[in-house]
């Protein structure tokens, strides 16, 4: 195909992506949301090859991993980690764990509400959900400008803050949604030295971000 190289560098299948990623690959973010809302005992659902599992089991943390990807758990469970292969329903008992974590997940399921129940019977305490933010397109349309995720092929969903906590809500008894991960304010501008001052600023709050990559959800079970 012509351009067939450009669209496998532009383009993302995580069907097969995160078979290539070594185990130590974590976003940090991820992991201080994690250690700043859980509880003892997580459900890692849509646990991937299980780097936050191993990560986070070292912190101290009980851990299970649950996949519908088969190669996913397989290698999971090669790397030491509790992970089961979801079928019908997640292969966990009601209240088993804490919290359950649903990071990066929800964006990739075409009817997210069945998928958020089980969530809620298996969590005895909180369900912690992150996904990209898709919200802001007007802006960045204006400068020819798309968020990079979405250029992953089996994104099913784009949620933006109020989406994301509507639909929440229809599950959940208390919800609190967020923005994180702030863009550099400078990123556009030319020169290596302008965007560090960027970053500089913006860490130190006297910049704000324009943007933010992340949503960051918090929802009670009771």
């Amino acid at each position: 195909m012509i351009g067939g190289e450009i669209r496998q560098s532009v383009f993302r299948d995580t069907k097969h992506l995160y078979a290539t990623y070594p185990a130590d690959i974590v976003a940090r973010p991820l992991i201080a949301f994690t250690k700043k809302y859980a509880g003892r005992t997580i459900l890692d659902l849509g646990c991937a090859t299980g780097n936050y599992c191993v990560h986070l089991s070292k912190l101290g943390y009980t851990m299970v991993g649950a996949d519908i990807n088969p190669e996913y758990v397989r290698i999971a469970r090669e790397r030491g980690v509790d992970a089961r292969v979801i079928g019908d329903r997640v292969p966990c008992e009601d209240a088993s764990c804490d919290t359950v974590l649903l990071s990066e997940v929800l964006e990739h399921v075409e009817h997210p509400e069945p998928l958020l129940a089980e969530a809620r019977r298996i969590a005895r305490m909180n369900v912690l959900i992150t996904t990209p933010h898709s919200g802001d397109i007007a802006l960045l349309q204006r400068q020819g400008l798309l968020y990079e995720h979405f250029a992953d092929l089996d994104h099913r969903n784009f949620f933006t803050q109020e989406s994301l906590e509507h639909l929440l809500r229809g599950t959940f008894p208390r919800v609190r949604v967020w923005k994180g991960n702030g863009m550099n304010p400078m990123a556009l501008f030319p020169g290596a030295p302008l965007r560090l001052l960027g970053k500089v600023l913006g860490r130190l709050r006297i910049i704000p971000p324009g943007f933010y990559f992340r949503l960051y959800a918090v929802a009670e079970v009771a």
